[in-house]
């Protein structure tokens, strides 16, 4: 398959994964870790599917310093510049700003899949997760919008986000009406009959230009804070200074609260891949079950 130069893939791998402990643990996060049994880490499982359709040399792994030798050792063939490490554990906003200022360095026409490194996904009949994901890409590529990705609900899950859809877009994309995260049971059974709501992934597609833009107008300090990190690497100065300077400055909460729900331009993909959150115990055990049953 040729790769578009402009499609980027940031793949988040700084969690401590602490609600599967004690398999996962402080010093080895369930990332690194092969779960499912199929003889790779959801790291390595993680890369080698967006290998598939996005140029290696454009895949990015965010992380803790302290894990930089791990990733090393599972992950070889990553480049060196591709290996960035957080000097803080925090949220998804400062990572995603940051990979996004990078990116923006390489290529201003750049789009890109930010994604988790700890979640089960399949292709389904009429869901090819490469397929989706490309259709997602070309569709930000086209238009200043900040595009989720959600799945159908199967089951009234209060463990996982949901996303309201409103209006059309696009086949299969539609404008985002609410974010809900973790409902309670009552609500959860709601969103679920209601077939109005999709179970929201965790993963994003956009331009690297329309994200840095939407966090701008959220908040004139975050404007003065990404400034800051652009002017470190065109002067040359102390670049990890600027990067530790957006850590310690960029709040520690999610894309959602901080950005996509107090911006117009956000839409959501359904798509019909199979996945799950392995975030907790019981989750992990409903996707090892899944995946028995289909063998």
């Amino acid at each position: 398959m040729d790769m578009n130069p402009n499609y980027y893939c940031i793949i988040l791998a700084g969690g401590i994964g602490t609600r599967l402990w004690p398999v996962s643990r402080q010093g080895m996060p369930k990332q690194f870790i092969d779960l499912l049994g199929t003889g790779e880490t959801l790291l390595q499982t993680t890369y080698r599917r967006f290998q598939e359709f996005i140029d290696r040399d454009n895949i990015i792994v965010v992380t803790n310093r302290d894990f930089a030798d791990i990733v090393k050792a599972q992950l070889p063939e990553l480049a060196s510049h591709n290996l960035m490490l957080e000097p803080i554990r925090r949220n998804t906003v400062p990572p995603v700003a940051w990979a996004s200022v990078e990116v923006s360095r390489r290529n201003p026409n750049a789009v890109m899949v930010v994604t988790p490194s700890d979640q089960n996904i399949t292709d389904r009949p009429g869901g090819r997760f490469a397929d989706e994901m490309l259709q997602g890409l070309e569709y930000v590529s086209q238009r200043p919008q900040l595009l989720t990705v959600g799945v159908p609900t199967t089951r009234a899950e209060v463990a996982y986000g949901y996303i309201q859809m409103a209006e059309e877009q696009a086949p299969n994309i539609y404008k985002v009406q609410t974010f809900t995260e973790k409902p309670q049971e009552d609500f959860a059974r709601i969103f679920h009959e209601s077939g109005e709501f999709l179970w929201n992934t965790g993963l994003f597609i956009w331009s690297s230009k329309a994200f840095l833009k939407a966090l701008r107008g959220v908040s004139g300090y975050y404007t003065e804070v990404l400034e800051d990190l652009k002017v470190s690497y065109a002067t040359g100065q102390d670049v990890r200074a600027g990067i530790a300077d957006l850590y310690s400055k960029l709040p520690n909460m999610t894309l959602e609260q901080t950005v996509l729900e107090k911006v117009e331009n956000v839409d959501v993909m359904m798509c019909h891949f199979g996945w799950a959150d392995l975030g907790n115990w019981d989750n992990l055990y409903q996707s090892s079950q899944k995946d028995l049953q289909e063998k």
